[in-house]
């Protein structure tokens, strides 16, 4: 048998090899919610998404367009990583090659807005005298510029048409209203499509800036950076920080906790290699059967450790009670309790993936990957090797149980009425109560609606984008309108079918704003249509020159009008749809135009109104475009719409586990009164979290929700040990505490520590839900420890040390005495060595009821 185990190696290799680590946080959100499919298709098609985006901050307008030239300048030269860098609309740097852009939006016009350039061009005199008027009486220097090189008037669009690429912002795409904060846009050379990729290019770029920084321009300006690449790069060092320091961690915690209870350093070393190998083991299974793992998902290392421990511990306390025990008898009185009991964790985790979240419910499976395989490390691996020196685990068992009272059959040492009173434990209820309802009155931890848990906690991303949004920005960052279809016709039939439904959500107030470019979008049809009016135009050029330059205009200024010519004279010509093609067109189509998924998407920009917010008017509206093709899609709209998924989800998930929580409560005691103490012991714990939670300022949200149902499956079993080591004693508070109460406080211990370590995440949902899941531990703890026993004295009394389920089964020990087998999680003392004595076991261990448990 172990050589076929070697074989196990063969699909632990083949998920190594298989594992990919996958950054992108949209991948971790359901593609069945409109709002998130809309914001994969521009993050992935789109390739301004991809850009890197420079900002500067100078003290005078002046400085700072000197700086961002400079630094556009300087990143240009780097071919070798940039593409282009642009620190200022492209068509002003390039004003001739924005001809070609304005001629092909004429063309998408409707025939008889494009037919009125006839009038224009059929007297070409009188346009040309008032042309003339207009630069000799006009006092701006915009309008002075653009008839000087357009004496026709071809570049002034119909007012309908927004102005190209801007979206009718002009410079503000690139400058502050003050001028003193600028942006550079940097497009980089290649797709960057993994994080490797990103985080390589982006120490280039950052040396490139840092060797800009010391040139005379740089003098007083303020540098930060932005966009995809950065975002990639962040989440990946976040990650790869994360899981370094909360397994490291969280080992040493262990370490520290198991030399406190033991002082030996055989069974730790062998300890934290099985554990070790536990979570490389998992990480290969999950690269097989998930193959891609997601940044939230790798925050099940910490925990699986927190968890795994407990049983590895049990092994050994059991075993120091058991000297002269071999490993395969240890094994036969634990394993199954420890391999059911990871079997019922693990259920509790795979619960996640009911969650509705494919990152949390990929973080549940790995964790129940990781129990399954740490249950059976530590029942079939860890024992063993301790026990090749029996001798020395002999001695650590004589010490374990040293002082112990052997007595008789039947004889119980500590006396019931000797146990203390539950006073204690009534008034500390009630104050812990009365506390927290003070703290609570004032409100209830709040439910936050927005999508910050899944960024990052610390982002220099982040943080330059909102910059942006306070100096370009509106009061409220604008959602994107995303448009679908198989061809350039089928999308232009749908911006026409969507043009009622939008401007009906303005007049509604539900948007104050929407900025489609479907002028620049081409209409097939319209194009066709405008072709003979095109080349009607085109035939003009030769007139047109000979009139400018009797007019006095000189060569220079028909420059435009000779591009836009050639191209209406090549669309004449035309059977496919025509698209700008030169560089300026390319940067300008790259903000709302790309090709992706068998077909053609186009962007624009929808600014919420007054009125978004009430009653959910604007996601009513979100919900209803899909219909179109079309999506409205943005991270205010993504938090709402996550958070009504997890919320139904929820609820979908804590119904079925409550009532198995009662059914296994009914099984484990078959006294409603312990039921009920389990209960209240659960409830109590959960109203010191929300105090806690209210205290420290936290809030509910989409990821740290998920608490609850873990709480409810990892609290109960606290106040379960507690009760049964109550039954076994004879209410003995103390003799309770010092046994199961010390083993139950290196479980909880270890727990916490799993869960806090995620508290230092880099991501923001996953820090929440570990600081959420530690402290409601830790107060599970506290309550069946310090509470539970006062509660069990005051209301069930101490039941007859001769009832049969306060027994347990006795095995020989090598004196030819009786050992008791106490639960695996307890310590040995002296009221624990009794002989068992014969009784009928419950029906439940009959054929048919073992037949029913293991089905369920």
């Amino acid at each position: 048998m172990k050589r076929w185990l070697w074989l196990l190696l063969i699909p632990l290799a083949l998920g190594l090899v298989r594992l990919r680590f996958d950054v992108e946080v949209l991948n971790l959100l359901p593609r069945e919610l409109a709002v998130v499919h809309g914001l994969q298709l521009y993050q992935r098609h789109f390739a301004s998404a991809n850009e890197l985006l420079v900002t500067l901050e100078a003290p005078d307008a002046e400085r700072a367009e000197t700086a961002a030239r400079s630094l556009a300048e300087h990143l240009r030269a780097a071919t070798n990583l940039v593409i282009a860098a642009h620190w200022q609309p492209p068509w002003l740097e390039q004003p001739e090659l924005a001809a070609e852009l304005a001629a092909v939006t004429w063309l998408n016009q409707p025939p008889a807005i494009f037919a009125q350039l006839t009038n224009q061009l059929a007297n070409p005199a009188a346009t040309l005298a008032t042309t003339r008027e207009r630069l000799a009486t006009s006092f701006s220097p915009e309008e002075i510029a653009r008839a000087s090189f357009d004496p026709f008037g071809l570049t002034q669009l119909p007012a309908s048409v927004s102005a190209p690429a801007t979206f009718g912002r002009g410079e503000g795409m690139f400058a502050s209203a003050d001028g003193t904060f600028r942006l550079v846009f940097v497009k980089p050379r290649g797709a960057l499509a993994t994080y490797p990729e990103c985080a390589a290019w982006l120490d280039a770029v950052r040396a490139q800036t840092t060797a800009w920084q010391r040139e005379p321009a740089a003098g007083g300006v303020t540098l930060h950076l932005t966009g995809r690449p950065l975002f990639v790069a962040e989440i990946a060092s976040g990650m790869e920080r994360d899981i370094r320091n909360s397994v490291l961690g969280t080992l040493a915690i262990i370490a520290a906790l198991f030399w406190w209870a033991h002082r030996c350093w055989r069974p730790l070393l062998w300890l934290l290699a099985l554990l070790t190998l536990t979570l490389a083991g998992t990480l290969a299974l999950g690269g097989l059967i998930v193959g891609t793992l997601n940044v939230v998902s790798l925050g099940f290392a910490a925990i699986l450790l927190g968890l795994a421990v407990d049983y590895g511990m049990v092994m050994y306390q059991e075993a120091l009670a058991m000297p002269g025990a071999s490993a395969t008898k240890v094994r036969q009185h634990v394993g199954p309790g420890i391999l059911w009991s990871a079997v019922t964790t693990a259920g509790a985790f795979l619960v996640l993936n009911f969650s509705g979240l494919p990152g949390l419910a990929q973080l549940g499976t790995l964790v129940a990957i990781g129990i399954g395989l740490g249950a059976l490390a530590m029942v079939y691996a860890y024992l063993p090797p301790l026990l090749s020196s029996e001798s020395r685990l002999q001695a650590a068992g004589r010490s374990t149980i040293k002082g112990a009272t052997l007595g008789a059959p039947g004889r119980q040492d500590v006396s019931p009425a000797k146990a203390g009173t539950p006073n204690f434990s009534l008034l500390a209820t009630l104050a812990l109560i009365l506390i927290s309802a003070l703290i609570l009155a004032r409100g209830l931890p709040p439910l936050s609606h927005s999508a910050d848990p899944l960024r990052p906690t610390r982002s220099e991303a982040y943080s330059t984008a909102e910059l942006i949004s306070r100096h370009l920005g509106d009061r409220r960052d604008p959602l994107w309108l995303v448009v679908a279809g198989r061809d350039e016709a089928e999308v232009a039939r749908r911006l026409a079918a969507l043009q009622p439904v939008l401007q009906q959500a303005v007049a509604n107030q539900i948007l104050t704003n929407v900025l489609l470019p479907d002028a620049l979008w081409p209409h097939p049809e319209q194009q066709q249509s405008n072709r003979a009016t095109a080349r009607w135009c085109a035939a003009q050029r030769d007139a047109l020159r000979s009139a400018a330059l009797t007019a006095g205009f000189a060569t220079n200024a028909l420059v435009l009008t000779d591009r836009i010519l050639a191209v209406w004279s090549a669309a004449a010509d035309a059977t496919q749809p025509v698209w700008p093609t030169n560089s300026v067109s390319a940067w300008t189509l790259e903000r709302f135009v790309a090709r992706g998924d068998g077909g053609f998407l186009l962007a624009g920009l929808a600014y919420p109104g007054a009125r978004a917010e009430a009653g959910g008017n604007l996601a009513e509206l979100a919900t209803q475009l899909p219909a179109h093709g079309a999506w409205l899609t943005g991270w205010s709209l993504l938090g709402e719409a996550l958070l009504g998924l997890v919320q139904r989800d929820l609820w979908f998930v804590l119904g079925p586990m409550l009532v198995v929580l009662l059914l296994s409560l009914w099984f484990a005691f078959r006294r409603w009164d312990e039921v009920l103490l389990s209960l209240a012991a659960l409830a109590l714990s959960g109203l010191l979290l929300l105090a806690a939670m209210r205290l420290a300022g936290w809030s509910w949200d989409l990821l740290n929700l998920m608490a609850i149902p873990l709480l409810l499956g990892c609290g109960v079993d606290y106040g379960i040990h507690m009760q049964m080591t109550l039954r076994r004693h004879g209410g003995d508070l103390a003799l309770a505490r010092r046994t199961t109460g010390r083993a139950l406080f290196l479980c909880a211990a270890t727990t916490v520590a799993g869960f806090g370590s995620l508290a230092t995440s880099s991501n923001a949902g996953l820090a929440s839900l570990g600081l959420v899941c530690a402290t409601g531990v830790a107060a599970a703890f506290l309550v069946a420890w310090a509470l539970l026993p006062g509660w069990w004295q005051a209301i069930c009394g101490a039941p007859s040390i001769a009832r049969p389920d306060a027994r347990a089964p006795s095995i020989a020990r090598p004196d030819g005495g009786a050992n008791t087998l106490l639960p695996s999680n307890a310590r040995r003392s002296g009221a624990d060595f009794e002989a068992a004595p014969s009784a009928k076991p419950s029906a439940l261990y009959g054929r048919v009821g073992w037949q029913l448990g293991l089905g369920a």
